[in-house]
């Protein structure tokens, strides 16, 4: 049988490898498409049997989203990723509900990170929509409006389940109060972060301002990611964190 020690340090690398990959994310879709563009892989006979494949037009190393890598060469470690992400939530319960004067006491750690995590499967069923041909499109279709509809919705679903995770779950002291300390400001700081990047996303998505040619969603996207890695390795305990948090 593991002994409780043993427990709490599992369960601390649990949660920074959640944190971690959420980091990650992003810049190993980028820099994964950009080494595959570079070298030309994809019309390489080493490595295609280009007799039955199509020539592959390679597109910008940088997407508009991180989304958009679902049709890259980077495809399968984005959806590998977020799979894995979804997994280690599924594995996550956290700490159980306790009878107190909290309200929202049933917005326990084990709900958040299931809903999270069939959200992050989610948006790997439905991948995001185009409304231009992609040429570099490794797959034979493009999501439909409705389908990329959708992972939009479980994309901000799964964003407002980790700020409230952040805001909520990660603060709570065990009292009916959340704690006030380095490490607390930390987690609030990341939630609101979470949910104001959230917000002018989806202002720049309605005011129609956004024509998919910049990176400026993927760079918001980033930055949301890196605000929910940041709270899992504070929450981890990792040794980066600890320091910056007993600097504060």
């Amino acid at each position: 049988m593991l002994s409780s020690n043993t427990y709490v340090i599992s369960y601390h690398a649990l949660r920074r490898l959640i944190g971690i990959l959420g980091i990650a994310l992003p810049f190993l879709c980028w820099g994964i498409n950009a080494f595959v563009n570079h070298y030309d892989f994809l019309n390489n006979p080493a490595f295609v049997n280009t007799a039955y494949s199509s020539s592959y037009t390679a597109g910008a190393n940088l997407k508009s989203s991180i989304s958009h890598f679902y049709y890259t060469a980077a495809g399968p470690l984005f959806t590998g990723v977020l799979i894995t992400l979804a997994i280690f939530l599924f594995c996550y319960k956290g700490h159980a509900r306790k009878e107190s004067k909290d309200k929202v006491a049933w917005l326990t750690d084990g709900l958040l990170s299931k809903v999270a995590a069939v959200c992050a499967l989610l948006i790997v069923i439905l991948p995001t929509g185009s409304d231009k041909p992609i040429i570099d499109n490794i797959h034979i279709y493009v999501s439909s409006d409705a389908a990329g509809l959708m992972h939009l919705i479980f994309a901000a679903l799964f964003f407002v389940i980790m700020s409230l995770f952040c805001i909520i779950n990660f603060r709570r002291n065990g009292n009916n109060g959340f704690i006030k300390n380095a490490e607390g400001n930390i987690y609030l700081f990341c939630g609101i972060g979470i949910l104001v990047l959230l917000g002018i996303l989806l202002i720049d998505m309605v005011s129609g301002k956004d024509s998919g040619e910049g990176s400026f969603v993927f760079w918001m996207e980033a930055a949301m990611l890196f605000l929910f890695g940041l709270a899992w390795l504070v929450k981890g305990k990792s040794v980066v964190t600890e320091y910056v948090i007993d600097k504060l």
